[in-house]
């Protein structure tokens, strides 16, 4: 089916405000060759007749660990950040890779089915990008790079290129990228490689930045938890000194900051014009943030006033209870009094996909066809209302790169 017509009963393009109404767009070879305001055109194709729909762009999920998803219901919920790290890697440590792929799979087929087509995970290790290329998502897979210690940057950083110069299973719908975790678990010395890597490959670079106040309390003055954390797991590097900084005035100083992908920016209110300065691209995580029982989280309205590009996250399921981003944009609202739907669906479109340079997130000429649909079920407020309909659990229409999956 390389070329075919979808006509539609509204249409959100996510470049602009206004519905398309009772119009039709058509597909070829995988994009959107044109998107017309009636039905008039001639029908080119076979005709798939979502008249009762609304149209949107797929859901971009912005920030995931997806190879977590064996952990569902094993982590307690809040407590110490230092806590939950511990528990996490003890059960982490006791799942089986046949079990690890089969929860992947098995939740990222609840997320296709709540309309997400393009994801952007961190892995842990190179081989799972197998695992990831057999998903139905467009994909960015950020290799997540953890080392406290300089004397291992060198051999992560070779390990790194070594994946890169191999092109491991990357094709058109995988590309991949590179996140260092963290201004608490990884050195100086290794972030500054991490982003020469990241620069070399024209790759997105990821971090989690000013997520808890234990992060803070290490970077001002090299105590707390982390340390602590770090000292158990014989990471600490005693050499190291404190910037006594915020996370993103740190990342600045060792100039690895420019154009961040940023996940969480929970605590960063002093900071927002240093971060709009570097062009940082900022991730929300709703549900995430609400287990954990932030008392702040990221000020997402001055964000978007600041201009600046904002994605919508699950995390993964060690911190959320669930992966069905449907759940995902209603925590969205919920917590986000300031921020219109609007905007949300904007975030979890849009915006998701200019965090890491993906050119889908909208509907318009030349862009890859990943769509998702909602059927119409009686009265509605408008059309950006209708995905938040509390008794969705799934869209009805699903199509990833002209291929329809539901």
């Amino acid at each position: 089916m390389n070329t075919f017509t979808i006509r539609f009963r509204a249409l959100l393009s996510m470049t602009n405000s206004k519905p398309l109404e009772n119009g039709q767009l058509i597909v070829e070879r995988g994009r959107i060759r044109e998107v017309f305001p009636d039905t008039r055109s001639p029908i080119e194709g076979e005709l798939i007749d979502l008249s009762d729909c609304l149209i949107l762009p797929g859901f971009v999920n912005a920030h995931c660990h997806l190879s977590l998803s064996a952990l569902k219901c094993l982590i307690p919920r809040g407590g110490f950040f230092a806590t939950w790290v511990r528990s996490v890697i003890e059960k982490n440590e006791l799942v089986s890779w046949e079990n690890r792929v089969f929860a992947l799979h098995a939740q990222a087929k609840i997320m296709a089915c709540s309309g997400v087509t393009a994801l952007v995970d961190y892995i842990p290790q190179a081989k799972f990008i197998k695992e990831y290329s057999g998903l139905p998502f467009r994909q960015t897979l950020l290799l997540e790079v953890l080392g406290f210690l300089p004397s291992l940057a060198e051999p992560i950083v070779e390990n790194l290129e070594l994946t890169f110069k191999q092109k491991v299973n990357e094709s058109g719908m995988v590309k991949l990228g590179l996140a260092p975790h963290s201004p608490y678990s990884v050195s100086p010395k290794l972030f500054r490689e991490v982003k020469r890597l990241a620069d070399k490959y024209k790759c997105p670079l990821s971090c989690h930045v000013a997520e808890f106040s234990e992060e803070l309390q290490f970077l001002q003055d090299g105590s707390g938890d982390m340390k602590d954390l770090l000292k158990e797991r014989s990471m600490f590097d005693d050499d190291w000194t404190p910037p006594a900084s915020s996370p993103a005035q740190y990342l600045d100083s060792i100039d690895v900051l420019d154009s961040l992908v940023a996940v969480h920016l929970n605590l960063a209110d002093a900071d927002m014009d240093l971060l709009k300065s570097k062009k940082v691209k900022a991730v929300f995580c709703p549900q995430s943030t609400r287990w954990f029982r932030r008392d702040k989280y990221m000020p997402v309205r001055d964000l978007l006033d600041l201009g600046m590009v904002v994605g919508l996250g699950t995390d993964s399921l060690a911190s959320s209870e669930s992966l069905n981003f449907l759940d995902e944009i209603r925590a969205a609202e919920e917590m986000l009094v300031d921020v219109s739907r609007e905007e949300i669906l904007r975030m979890a479109t849009k915006g998701g996909a200019e965090t890491v340079g993906m050119d889908c997130g909208v509907i318009e000429k030349g862009r890859p066809a990943d769509l998702i649909g909602f059927r119409l079920r009686g009265e509605f407020d408008d059309w950006y209302s209708l995905p938040f309909e509390p008794e969705r659990e799934k869209a009805d229409f699903v199509m990833i790169d002209g291929k329809k999956v539901f």
